[in-house]
């Protein structure tokens, strides 16, 4: 039987009931492009000139995505304004500028077209989520960048119980905390792996329409889907997968290659191999690849935080131990999002309810609370 004699209600069936026959595959949809060879590409194969249409002309576009990262970009470098080594006099922060950065408003962004882009961060945070939850998350942040700001009026005093101020280059609030790491690392969750992992390569995205191009574009649907995955994590036309090479990556791509650096070369050759199976039709391949990339990316999140608490156990000055606290509480933050391990807001929740529950916040965190977030985390991802 080929394509053109089977109705569409009784093709749509035997796709779903036959996913895993490589045949049955590649008779689902008209073949859009001639096929590729993957053991063609290696880890020095450019992921933005692997791919083209018949004419030669290139069907990969991060754009989109790639704006993303730079406006994050900004956030994070205005965030960092508080530390005392960037610049070497700190400076506070307009709560009205930070909204600014999260939600594009005000024209704030130096980035060629990101102002006018008509993107946001915060419409793309937890873009997974139903409204309301997402909603929540939405406002979470608005609450830690509000919480930023206040602290940072505080950042020429020294941080005691209950003030803000600084220890040593670090800003930390009343409670002991570094919000502005907070804040970027509980993004790094909710907007780059929540759109990689949740939006982009959940398997419902990977059933996008992969027999015809996007009208005016060079690309189908589905390829679209999956090089914007590839743009959340790099603008890099290579991306770099050991944390000691330059260009040295951003955001998620970095803490891949320095928490979870055997993954990143896997990580990187799974775009390229679903990138031709994309090509070729192959749904299984294409899901095999979605799932190596899923799987690792969040592992890196659990990594991370372990680490990072990890490294505030076993610090002793109180700068350091700020500091990694912070991070360490925004990848908590960020594990709700994990959901290949089944991670979700309540188990991410629990954790941090445990590390911030005492009376001075960071002031009166234990060890032993420590310890039950990081045991908590190594069961739930087998770490």
């Amino acid at each position: 039987m080929t394509f053109k004699y089977v109705p569409a209600a009784l093709l749509a069936l035997t796709v779903a009931l036959s996913s895993c026959d490589k045949n049955d595959n590649t008779e689902a949809a008209p073949a859009l492009r001639t096929k590729m060879d993957a053991s063609t590409l290696t880890a020095s194969s450019k992921y933005t000139e692997s791919f083209k249409d018949a004419s030669g002309q290139s069907t990969v576009d991060l754009t989109t995505s790639n704006q993303r990262l730079d406006m994050f970009s900004e956030l994070n470098s205005y965030m960092a304004l508080v530390a005392v080594a960037a610049p070497a006099t700190p400076q506070t922060l307009d709560v009205i500028k930070l909204r600014g950065y999260y939600a594009n408003t005000g024209n704030y962004f130096t980035g060629t077209g990101l102002n006018a882009s008509g993107l946001t961060l915060r419409s793309s945070t937890a873009a997974s989520f139903p409204a309301t939850n997402a909603e929540t998350v939405r406002t979470y942040m608005d609450t830690k960048l509000t919480q930023l700001a206040t602290a940072s009026q505080s950042v020429n005093n020294v941080a005691t119980p209950g003030n803000a101020g600084r220890l040593g280059r670090y800003l930390v609030d009343g409670n002991g905390i570094e919000v502005n790491q907070v804040i970027a690392k509980s993004l790094i969750g909710a907007l780059l792996l929540d759109q990689i992992d949740n939006v982009l390569l959940i398997d419902n995205a990977l059933k996008a329409n992969n027999s015809k191009v996007v009208d005016g574009k060079t690309y189908s649907e589905l390829e679209h889907n999956w090089d914007l995955a590839y743009g959340f994590l790099t603008n890099n036309a290579i991306m770099t997968t050991d944390i000691n090479l330059t260009p040295r990556e951003r955001f998620l791509a970095s803490y891949l290659n320095e928490k979870n650096p055997t993954a990143s070369p896997k990580v990187y050759m799974a775009f390229l191999q679903g990138r031709v199976a994309i090509v070729n039709n192959d749904a299984a391949a294409v899901k095999t690849q979605a799932d190596i990339i899923r799987t690792e990316l969040e592992k890196t999140i659990a990594l991370a935080a372990v680490s990072y608490l990890s490294n505030w156990k076993a610090a002793s000055a109180l700068d350091v131990k700020a500091h990694a606290l912070g991070e360490g509480l925004g990848f908590v933050y960020s594990l709700r999002f994990c959901t290949k391990y089944g991670a979700d807001a309540a188990f991410s929740d629990n954790i941090l309810t445990g590390l911030t529950s005492g009376t001075n916040g960071a002031w009166s965190l234990t060890n032993a609370q420590a310890d039950v977030a990081i045991n908590a985390i190594k069961a739930k991802f087998s770490i």
